[in-house]
């Protein structure tokens, strides 16, 4: 599909080297720690979940695994310099210490922004682990997630949003 949006063709770009290597998620940090590369990354996932019909309003929260704060970070700033209002929040695990990674019980928590009574979306990429024990775990802090976001296609992603009844969307870098 031939695109004339500025921002996919730069993104298309520089993620041309990472999906030539064999697991392009493990280096998709590479790309979000850049300013551009993060600029550009906000703005297609922002763009691409409108596209889905879900706009900063329907959400106004994202969530992301702990790997993947620089991409939540640019969707933030992305918002902001649109004039629009969006946090976030990572989610850690049960896997690892429970000091770092989890509350004093052992369940996994969140970092960031409050989760209580919102909305949010869920970027799906470096560290998807459980797309499940996401969903469960904002459940229980009262969020409700209404989509799915990952800036490299995710099968594993895609089938959890399946599953899961949300929406899915990430963007097409090629022609």
């Amino acid at each position: 599909m031939t695109t004339h949006d500025p921002h996919l063709l730069t993104l298309r770009a520089l993620a041309a080297p990472l999906l030539e290597s064999p697991n392009p998620l493990s280096r998709l940090n590479e790309l979000t720690l850049s300013a551009q590369g993060a600029a550009v990354c906000g703005h297609i996932l922002i763009d691409l979940l409108e596209e889905h019909d879900l706009a900063i309003g329907d959400y106004d929260l994202v969530i992301a695994p702990a790997g993947d704060a620089a991409l939540a970070a640019a969707m933030i700033h992305a918002a902001g310099g649109r004039g629009l209002d969006l946090d976030a929040a990572l989610f850690l695990p049960t896997q690892g210490s429970a000091s770092e990674m989890s509350n004093s019980d052992g369940q996994p928590c969140f970092s960031g922004s409050p989760l209580a009574g919102r909305k949010a979306v869920l970027l799906a990429n470096s560290a998807l682990a459980d797309g499940e024990e996401i969903l469960a775990a904002a459940s229980e802090y009262g969020t409700e997630i209404v989509g799915c976001t990952s800036l490299l296609p995710d099968e594993a992603a895609r089938a959890f949003a399946a599953s899961a009844g949300i929406a899915y969307c990430s963007p097409a870098l090629d022609d």
